[in-house]
């Protein structure tokens, strides 16, 4: 995928720095992401993902679950 081209966090590779674009409103669980720092203009790095979604967010690591990483669209930073 190329700079600027939206994906969901899932489909993110590992170490890009991503920003949020848009989150799919799921009831609770965008309340849920939007508590955590999951906002959009926000500025995140995948580190990992295995069975969860590991990315440091604010200068913090924040594990979500693919299902709610699904919902999070992100675009890599040039």
């Amino acid at each position: 995928m190329n700079a600027g081209e939206p994906m969901n966090l899932c489909h993110a590779r590992c170490g890009d720095i991503l920003r949020i674009t848009r989150m799919r409103e799921t009831g609770s669980s965008s309340k849920r992401l939007r508590e955590l720092g999951f906002c959009e203009t926000a500025e995140v790095c995948k580190v990992a993902d295995h069975g969860v979604c590991l990315c440091l967010l604010m200068g913090s690591r924040v594990a979500i679950g693919r299902d709610l990483a699904r919902d999070v669209f992100v675009e890599r930073v040039a």
